[in-house]
């Protein structure tokens, strides 16, 4: 089992609320849908990058390279956050995903489990 954390600072996602080419570069249309729709899209925008650098974080010690455009993270009908990889091959893989965010910082937590 592999783990990845990663931190970030919520300001950095309210310019970019209403710039769909730098979004698109790193969210899914999914992703930036569901983030828009929500009373504050920065909080939101922030907490899936800080989830797609947890990814990439537990992933690397696999030999596992993977960019935020190839993670989707979304929320079940629950409000569970669920991570789905869009390329590759990683079905021999369990992610789990944590979320959390304050008024400023988001912070993510990602465990990998190779089955």
């Amino acid at each position: 089992m592999e783990i990845g954390v990663d931190l970030t600072e919520i300001r950095r996602f309210i310019p970019l609320n209403e710039k769909n080419r730098a979004l698109s570069k790193i969210f899914t249309d999914q992703e930036i849908q569901y983030c828009r729709e929500t009373g504050n899209p920065a909080q939101h925008f922030a907490v899936r990058f800080a989830g797609k650098e947890a990814v990439i974080k537990a992933f690397y010690p696999y030999g596992e390279k993977l960019f935020p455009n190839q993670i989707e993270i979304l929320n079940t009908k629950d409000g569970i956050p669920q991570v789905s990889l869009l390329t590759g091959n990683y079905d021999r893989y369990e992610i789990k995903i944590s979320l959390s965010h304050t008024d400023d910082t988001a912070v993510a937590f990602a465990m990998i489990n190779r089955l």
